[in-house]
């Protein structure tokens, strides 16, 4: 019988079955029992999920909650190493834990990517991740998977120009994630009217009464503001 490995940050690896089996590969997995301890109506039990990289008992994650899968802190209260047939709970039914809280970046072609996920935008709630990240510069050769390249052009007047209000209708429709790529400044400011959009704070705040009703007054459709309020959140 093999020893247990992960690879790629936790990805469950098919491994031959404990004794009894002949020649069955079983896949194992790793869980966590969480405990979300800013939500009063669940902090009084733990819930199971499947856990893809490293963690440890009584560190804090990002999970998804409810039949709309917000983003909510949790603290990790036990973990297990298991067969999937073993598993604490349906392995059907069970969801994964998002990220460690407070992972804002990962690294692409050597480069760092600064996520928009993982930022608080009520009481105990987060955006959600692999839906935006900036790369400040020139764009990769390639994408990371799940996302899509989208240059972004600075300039004056960046939320009034004719080329922004095109690339807000383009991210609203976009199915996988966007990596915006140009010059740190644009970005940040991009970035702190993406966070806006859903609640959240960003680095550079939008003028008063904030976002939405700013860029509302430039002319940007509400249905466009909507959707990216929603996909982050």
């Amino acid at each position: 019988m093999l020893k247990h490995e992960e690879k790629d940050g936790g990805t469950p690896e098919l491994l031959p079955s404990e004794p009894g089996g002949e020649g069955e590969l079983v896949p194992r997995a790793t869980f966590a029992a969480l405990r979300f301890t800013e939500d009063d109506n669940i902090r009084d039990r733990v819930y199971w999920y499947r856990l893809d990289f490293p963690a440890r008992t009584g560190g804090r994650v990002l999970a998804p909650v409810g039949s709309h899968d917000r983003l909510q802190c949790a603290r990790v209260e036990h973990i297990l190493e298991a067969d999937e047939r073993d598993a604490p709970y349906d392995v059907s039914l069970i969801k994964r834990v998002a990220a460690p809280y407070g992972a804002r970046s990962f690294l692409w072609e050597g480069r760092t990517c600064f996520e928009l996920g993982g930022v608080r935008y009520d009481q105990k709630r987060f955006t959600r991740f692999h839906v935006f990240a900036c790369l400040f510069g020139e764009p990769p050769a390639s994408a990371p998977a799940g996302y899509t390249i989208v240059p972004v052009s600075g300039g004056e007047d960046f939320f009034e120009r004719e080329e922004t209000f095109e690339l807000f209708a383009r991210l609203a429709g976009l199915r996988e994630g966007a990596l915006l790529c140009g010059e740190e400044g644009t970005l940040k400011l991009l970035a702190s009217a993406l966070l806006e959009l859903a609640g959240a704070k960003g680095k550079r705040p939008l003028p008063p009464p904030g976002a939405r009703a700013y860029l509302a007054d430039l002319g940007y459709p509400q249905e466009v503001l909507e959707r990216l309020a929603e996909k982050l959140r």
